[in-house]
């Protein structure tokens, strides 16, 4: 396939184009589906139909900002993505044991799906994407002096006008983005506010010296996070070796040598990106770690992290704090009769019908072990978290994921304990943890395919 490179003005644009192909196949396929592979193809059309219409949601979504880091204004992709690819894996394999016909459509949604996932990755590689809103880009421009490409958006401290000028239009020439300004107050009140690549900072300046400057700086961004040169017209060994030591990253000695400038500028401004691309790489890896490789949810490391951020919080507000357990009930029975394949497509399902039964973004459902599920309801009272288990428990038995080997319906379901607690300094979450699993209890001793509860502690 060859490499695309979606021009800014239009990502949502090309993004929607694989989308609309994915759709339009497997609503094609849906039309064609024969009578005799309804039973073995419909519902897994319909569910990666429904996962395709998720992810264009996501794309749809407005963004709160036009302009930064694609996984930032999209931060839900790749979970939706990787359930698009989840689906779609089980109905190939149903497709080419059950309905041969259809190997050509099937393999334009393949098509579809990884030019979307080429699509995807590469513009969550970029350090930054811009969403078009000439609106909003035309008032940042505007705004502080600031012009030119988004090759590096630069900072430039020095207390005269004339060289402030001088070094923005060399630059921006060069395609940087230039803000100038003309004194260290002014600079610090925009780095509350603005986001720069490099600083390019005067040493001696009136009311408020660079190395003041630098202090501050570097009060609240590292050298990694935030690279500052230094612009001295003392070429003595004693000021460098001073700005160095307060933190600056690089010197350069007035008059400028501009090549040189140049090319120190852009190895900071590299630096820079390649710092913020790894510290992207370091979060996306600590994201997986927190996901379940079946189910695309949490997985229980995740869950006993968020539980524990959670509980201290409601210590100090003194807010209630909601915890659901779910049973598939008989899952064991499941495997034995349908397959282990079976099994873990029912847990896809059923995490994905959990998931989709919270409304809040605080809300977290995790995989807490084998076919166990937990949701953790952070600032919920006993009432309110019996209806989102009952909203859950519903949604499940909706599946309607068939088990012929359970005594309690012919479908899959599953059986869920409810608790509340209001943590005081002297309990742990393992409180809240047996109170549901009593109400677990409870709903399998009266029963299964009902919500369970010992009451507020």
């Amino acid at each position: 396939m060859a490499e695309t490179h979606p021009c800014d003005a239009h990502i949502r644009h090309d993004l929607r184009t694989p989308i609309n192909h994915m759709i339009g196949y497997t609503e094609m396929l849906i039309d064609d589906l024969p009578k005799a592979c309804e039973g073995t193809l419909s519902l897994r059309l319909k569910n990666l139909l429904a996962s395709t219409y998720r992810l264009l949601d996501t794309i749809n979504r407005p963004a709160p900002v036009s302009l930064g880091r694609f996984d930032a204004l999209f931060p839900d992709w790749r979970e939706r993505m990787a359930l698009v690819e989840a689906d779609f894996l089980q109905l190939r394999a149903a497709a080419d044991q059950h309905w041969s016909e259809a190997a050509s459509d099937v393999g334009k949604i393949a098509e579809a799906i990884g030019n979307m996932r080429s699509l995807l990755e590469d513009l969550s590689a970029r350090p930054v994407v811009d969403l078009g809103d000439p609106a909003a880009r035309t008032e940042r421009e505007n705004v502080g002096g600031v012009v030119g490409s988004a090759d590096g958006h630069l900072l430039i401290i020095d207390d005269r006008p004339e060289n402030l000028e001088l070094m923005q239009r060399r630059l921006i020439r060069e395609g940087y983005r230039v803000t100038v300004s003309g004194s260290g107050q002014d600079a610090l009140r925009r780095l509350e506010t603005d986001n720069f690549d490099v600083i390019l900072l005067d040493w001696l300046m009136p009311h408020m010296s660079g190395a003041d400057v630098l202090a501050k700086i570097r009060s609240r961004f590292s050298a990694h996070e935030l690279p500052v040169i230094v612009v001295t017209a003392r070429h003595g060994s004693a000021t460098i070796v001073d700005a160095l030591t307060q933190g600056a990253n690089d010197y350069l000695s007035k008059p400028l040598d501009f090549p040189v400038a140049l090319a120190r500028l852009a190895t900071q401004v590299y630096l820079r990106k390649v710092t913020q691309q790894l510290a992207e790489a370091n979060r996306q890896l600590k994201q997986f770690s927190y996901i379940d490789g079946l189910t695309a949810i949490a997985n229980r490391r995740k869950f006993d992290e968020y539980l524990m951020t959670i509980w201290r919080r409601a210590q100090q507000e003194g807010s209630p704090v909601s915890l659901i357990l779910i049973d598939v009930d008989f899952f064991k029975r499941f495997n034995d009769s349908l397959g282990h394949e079976a099994g873990d497509h029912a847990l896809m399902r059923v995490a994905k019908a959990v998931s989709a039964g919270l409304f809040r973004t605080k809300d977290l459902a995790a995989r807490y072990g084998g076919e166990e599920f937990a949701v953790i309801l952070p600032e919920t009272t006993l009432a309110d978290a019996i209806s989102v288990a009952e909203r859950v428990r519903c949604a499940i038995m909706d599946l309607a994921l068939p088990h012929p080997a359970s005594s309690v319906m012919p479908v899959v379901t599953a059986s869920l304990g409810v608790g509340e607690w209001r943590p005081t300094a002297f309990c742990e979450p393992s409180a809240l943890i047996n109170l549901a699993d009593k109400g677990l209890y409870q709903a399998k001793a009266a029963g299964r395919n009902q919500v369970g509860t010992l009451g507020i502690q």
